[in-house]
């Protein structure tokens, strides 16, 4: 558990994911609960210490067990979720890779350190941790071997292969494989032998007690595989499958074959389940919480916005994230009866077809929402 004074104060079950909204009360109370303070039972109002409880949030023992849950304090907008791209270093080439053709820069381990100390003390709830491929940074271990004292939840986002023999190394709350279809299309897209080293490397995972996610990216070579690829999403016992549309930079912009038309896309979007995001700004557009940091040192607003720098991790962390660009959903050209729940879909993919300020043709069709068909000009 941590307590996080975000929007609002908060207690955050790491293990579970779960965001509970503090009263002052409450919050002044769970403060007090150092494991080591007799007599607190007495002072907690009935119904919420009988809450606690039979929530799993809080649990009374006979003798002291004194423990020091983290604590995180932040201004609005709250920084929550925070893209660590350690390292470029890769052991896949994929056909479909957002971020192209990378070198080898890794994060100095120093700088990982700094930023993992600063975001735990903004009160960050989830650290999506990736590269390339996160466990080749040179440091990956050591890092690893601190992350059960931070108080965020951290995810490892990997291609799987390299997971088989180190799972039970893992000091990550879950691990996100991403499975681009079944065995032919992934591995057209991944490279041979990629599906099945993925698939043992989510099955590791879940023996190493880790909870697991999958991600896919749905396109022209995956799209009659879902069906199927559901059945074996829940079949790993997947807390998760995220699921989405390309946008058309990287390795895919020489590839635009690959790419669905937005009403062909749309569709699979529903297919999705979990991955619940704990938002807190009503009206505002899609990563209002969330801020991207690369191997190279350079952070931006999400991972497509590497070339549009806010600045570098040299600088306090809190600085950098005032400077991500935010805007009300009202601003777009798009506000309709859906934006409250699309947030105005993914902002990056929405530029590529219709200007920043236009809407996501995808999640426009995935809505029923009219819109017009990208032009030249767009």
């Amino acid at each position: 558990m941590s307590l996080r004074r975000l929007e609002e104060p908060c207690l955050y079950d790491r293990a579970a994911d779960e965001l509970y909204e503090l009263n002052d009360d409450a919050w002044r109370f769970l403060l007090r609960v150092d494991g080591s303070t007799a007599g607190l039972e007495q002072a907690a109002e009935p119904e919420f210490l009988a809450y606690l409880l039979e929530e799993g949030l809080a649990h009374l023992h006979d003798v002291p067990r004194e423990f020091h849950p983290p604590i995180g304090e932040q201004a609005a907008p709250s920084l929550r979720y925070v893209e660590l791209y350690v390292t470029e270093r890769c052991n896949l080439r994929c056909g479909h890779c957002f971020l192209g053709d990378l070198g080898g820069a890794d994060l100095p381990v120093s700088s990982v350190f700094r930023l993992l100390d600063q975001f735990d003390a903004m009160g960050g709830l989830r650290l999506l941790l990736t590269g390339g491929e996160a466990i080749m940074h040179p440091s990956f271990w050591d890092v690893n071997e601190t992350l059960p004292e931070r108080g965020f939840r951290t995810v490892l986002l990997s291609n799987g292969t390299l997971l088989e023999d180190v799972a039970d190394r893992l000091r990550v709350h879950e691990v996100q494989v991403s499975l681009d279809g079944l065995e032919d299309a992934h591995d057209r897209l991944r490279g041979p032998g990629s599906f099945v080293r993925a698939l043992g490397g989510l099955r590791a995972a879940t023996s190493a007690g880790l909870d697991v996610s999958v991600a896919t990216t749905v396109n022209a070579i995956n799209r009659d595989d879902f069906v199927a690829l559901e059945g074996l999403v829940r079949g790993l016992g997947a807390r998760a499958w995220h699921i989405d549309a390309p946008s058309v930079c990287g390795s895919l912009a020489a590839r635009p074959e690959l790419v669905l038309e937005p009403q062909e896309a749309a569709p699979y979007l529903d297919l999705a389940f979990g991955g619940g995001v704990h938002d807190a700004v009503p009206g505002a557009i899609c990563g209002s919480h969330l801020m991207a940091v690369f191997a190279d040192g350079v952070a931006a607003k999400c991972g497509f916005y590497h070339d549009d720098p806010v600045g570098t991790v040299d600088e306090p962390l809190a600085a950098l994230w005032r400077r991500v660009p935010r805007a009300p959903a009202a601003t777009l050209s798009c506000a309709c009866a859906y934006i409250e729940t699309c947030h105005g879909g993914c902002r990056f993919r929405a530029s590529t077809y219709n200007g920043m300020q236009g809407p996501d043709p995808v999640q426009c069709h995935r809505y029923g929402v009219l819109v017009r068909e990208p032009t030249e000009e767009a």
